[in-house]
């Protein structure tokens, strides 16, 4: 294609200078930075804990508040990225507010705070594309860093069996089925993408479809119907949007080939655990062949690189095979429609059937696998509980994180311990209210808009790829989170904050743009000063008391004193103080720590619960009593505290 077929086709051509390219090299290496961070949470916990997330936040405000001073800021922004980002920013400042009306405030603090660092993953990717960063790159280092972490996992799986799998299911690096999962498939699409682009590096190719392999292989040892779901989802508009059909079935062949190849032996691994058989023989008979499968995609992904090098076929032959193969596709979906309705007879009968095991929790076909049961595994009540807050609380919502204590209260089936209403639409709801509601979806629907609304209008092939692959991918991160509580999970939001941050940035010098230079550096500089104030004692805090675990009753007070100080509306530090005094034998401590607590988180069962233990121990049973009353008022479905009612009763 010539030049001027190029313009006329939206493709923005600029000469490329050796100034050009050192300029965008450091952008570049500061957003694959930030990337690569969430890898490293990835094999953290998913950097669920304060102590995880709570450094990178610290670093990203630094460097958005050195970015700021210095004057990093080109000045220019386009009207997309500048609504996107001042949605996200009052949704964040709307999270921090919710303090003020929260029961828990402690939680609610902690909830702001990971809502702060996702706008600063946002704010920063905004700005450093702006100055040239490489998407291509920033996207290969997303789709590389839980591949390598998926390596890393796969041969000390046999080894750490006990460590890294919990009823019967991988946990993996993020402690978590469905994190794990998510952690190694939200960069699935663009993996496939840049594996597909003749722009990527042929080594680079390679590399990128046998970590998909590997991820796709530890993914499925999770055995995580939401992401067969999500997955399912995402499909079709990844290849409805990149306008990679052709090289996107040609990227995905080798994939979908690795897993029909592995799927039996993993899920064989599932199923010697539930059959009480041998899952460590199970393992090592599958993790070769997932090895081999992941080298010959490898391989695969290398030759094809080469030969796109070296020969490039005519337009209208790829146009053609690309028809081919879209019609294929609408071919395979409508037989494959045509065969389920014939095998369940009445689709609309198998739905209904399918949701009320889901409400229900009927594990049925899990003997198989349990990629064949509808089970929701008690989320219909956590859902119930959700909407039930937001329909109590329309505007303000119960509070941010505040979801945990108003679960035991409504719930309408017993179950374990909750701390989220794994959905994070009604998560949002509940917590934020309508007014969070509003500002967080608004947000969301403005990258959306922005992405679409340029990869129809004037973007290259390559361009119209990038959007499609990202769009897909936030998809999946969508749906996947409208069933989890990712939100918690830097590992996982993180990068689908990079890839929404990349929706909404200019993809070119002719988009319309406003001059922001002194309101952004402003802006900047005050969101970086307030996220630091926020961040930096939950941090203190938080390392005061893991020091505390490791210490003498007496040393432990002192340290608990200290974290105090830094966070005195967090009601887990009375309540190790409680546990520290318990152990030095200072009761009138205990009782003033518990009740501490009970008066920092009163909605909650649990601290009520603590102090009437402790009056029982005690010998102490008419001031139990009532303590235990008000946690079983707050917790009416538990058993356990209904028993000790009714014996002190009976006393």
């Amino acid at each position: 294609m010539s030049r001027v077929s190029r313009l006329r086709a939206g493709e923005t051509i600029a000469p490329i200078k050796k100034s050009q390219g050192h300029g965008r090299l450091l952008p570049t290496l500061v957003l694959v930075g930030i990337v690569l961070m969430a890898a490293w949470m990835g094999n953290a916990n998913g950097g669920y804990f304060v102590g995880d997330w709570a450094p990178v936040a610290i670093i990203l405000a630094v460097l958005l508040l050195i970015t700021s001073v210095v004057g990093v800021f080109s000045g220019k922004q386009s009207w997309w990225s500048v609504a996107a980002g001042g949605l996200f920013a009052a949704y964040a400042a709307w999270t921090l507010a919710s303090l003020y009306w929260s029961p828990n405030r402690g939680d609610a603090w902690l909830g702001a705070g990971l809502t702060i660092l996702y706008l600063l993953t946002f704010w920063l990717t905004v700005t450093f594309i702006a100055l040239g960063a490489s998407r291509r790159w920033i996207l290969a280092a997303s789709a590389i860093g839980p591949a390598i972490i998926a390596a890393f996992t796969l041969p000390t799986l046999t080894s750490r069996i006990g460590e890294l799998f919990d009823n019967d299911r991988l946990i993996g690096s993020v402690g978590y089925y469905n994190g794990e999962v998510a952690f190694l498939l939200v960069p699935f699409w663009v993996a496939v993408y840049l594996a597909g682009s003749r722009r990527v590096n042929p080594i680079l190719r390679g590399a990128l479809l046998a970590g998909v392999v590997l991820s796709v292989a530890v993914a499925v040892l999770t055995q995580s119907r939401g992401a067969m779901v999500a997955m399912a989802f995402s499909i079709p508009i990844f290849f409805l949007f990149s306008g990679q059909r052709l090289r996107g079935l040609l990227a995905l062949a080798p994939v979908v080939a690795a897993l029909a190849l592995t799927f039996p032996g993993l899920n064989d691994v599932y199923l010697s655990f539930i059959n009480e058989g041998d899952p460590t023989a199970a393992l090592d008979r599958v993790v070769p062949t997932v090895w081999l499968t992941a080298a010959g995609a490898g391989l695969y992904g290398l030759l094809w690189g080469i030969a796109d090098r070296r020969w490039r076929p005519p337009i209208g032959a790829v146009r053609v095979a690309g028809s081919v193969a879209l019609a294929g596709g609408i071919v395979v979906i409508f037989v494959g429609a045509l065969a389920f309705n014939d095998r369940v007879e009445d689709p609309g009968t198998w739905a209904e059937r399918k949701w009320e095991a889901f409400k229900t929790d009927d594990a049925a076909g899990q003997e198989q696998s349990r990629y064949l049961s509808a089970s929701g595994s008690g989320r219909y009540t956590l859902w119930q509980v959700a909407w039930k807050d937001f329909v109590s609380h329309p505007v303000l919502g119960v509070g941010t994180h505040n979801y945990e204590a108003t679960y035991y209260q409504l719930r309408e089936q017993p179950g374990g311990w909750v701390r989220q209403p794994h959905t994070l639409p009604l998560e949002v709801l509940a917590e934020r209210g309508a007014v969070g509601g509003l500002l967080f979806f608004g947000f969301l629907a403005a990258c959306l808009a922005a992405g679409l609304w340029k990869r129809f209008r004037n973007l290259s092939t390559e361009g119209k790829a990038q959007v499609g692959a990202v769009t897909a991918a936030l998809a999946y991160w969508f749906i996947h989170s409208s069933a989890e509580w990712f939100w918690q999970m830097p590992a996982v939001t993180l990068p689908a904050m990079v890839y929404l941050a990349m929706l909404v940035t200019s993809w070119s010098r002719s988009e319309n743009i406003i001059a922001t230079r002194w309101p952004l550096r402003l802006a900047g500089a005050v969101v970086a000063v307030a996220a630091i104030s926020a961040i930096a004692p939950l941090y203190i805090a938080s390392h005061y008391l893991a020091w505390s675990e490791t210490m003498n009753p007496r040393t432990g007070l002192e340290t608990v004193e200290k974290a105090r100080m830094f966070n005195p509306v967090d009601s887990r530090l009375p309540q190790r103080e409680a546990e520290l005094a318990l152990q030095s034998g200072d009761w009138p401590r205990v009782e003033e720590a518990y009740r501490e607590a009970i008066r920092l988180d009163p909605e909650h069962y649990a601290p009520y619960a603590l102090l009437a233990l402790f009056f029982e121990e005690r010998g102490e049973p008419d001031k139990a009593l009532p303590l235990y009353r008000e946690a079983s008022d707050l917790n009416p479905l538990d058993e356990e505290l209904d028993r000790k009612v009714a014996e002190l009763e009976k006393r």
